[in-house]
């Protein structure tokens, strides 16, 4: 986890606690002793960041804009598809988007919710979906083959006579 910010009353407090310790000194003279001294304490309540970090921040910003230099340069040629008349565009991922490209934002008609390309239409649970072949539209042959088979599996469990 990154660092916490320091928050507005705990700046208020380290500038309190300078001042109550600074007291008197500033006006009065403006020798360079009471200067260091005041200076001493400003760093021991409010300690410099560290040198290591800043430089890994640098690095990583230098990184980034690196790498947004050469997206830039190197940009893939994205074309968003045509939306069906009658789907909501918003069911439809944007393409930009999923290439890091799409400069539209909220304001895009697309979904820029990745989860969004996983999902498929909604199931209709009120039409049965399935085979609606049924008996009536057989041919002899079929009707004859479905009866043989049914004849040999009755034999097979048929039980036994005592």
């Amino acid at each position: 986890m990154p660092p916490k910010q320091a928050s507005k009353a705990d700046l208020a407090k380290k500038q309190k606690i300078i001042e109550d310790k600074t007291f008197g000194l500033k006006n009065k003279n403006k020798s360079k002793n009471v200067q260091k001294y005041v200076q001493n304490l400003k760093q021991s309540v409010q300690p410099k960041p560290d040198p290591s970090k800043t430089a890994q921040k640098k690095k990583k910003e230098e990184e980034k804009a690196k790498e947004k230099e050469l997206n830039d340069l190197f940009k893939i040629a994205v074309t968003q598809p045509k939306v069906p008349v009658g789907v909501d565009p918003k069911s439809i991922l944007c393409e930009f988007y999923k290439a890091g490209q799409c400069v539209k934002g909220f304001k895009c008609k697309f979904s820029h919710d990745l989860n969004v390309q996983r999902k498929g239409e909604k199931i209709d649970i009120y039409s049965d979906k399935r085979d609606q072949e049924t008996m009536e539209d057989w041919d002899q042959a079929t009707l004859e083959k479905v009866v043989e088979s049914k004849g040999k599996e009755y034999q097979q469990n048929k039980p036994t006579d005592i």
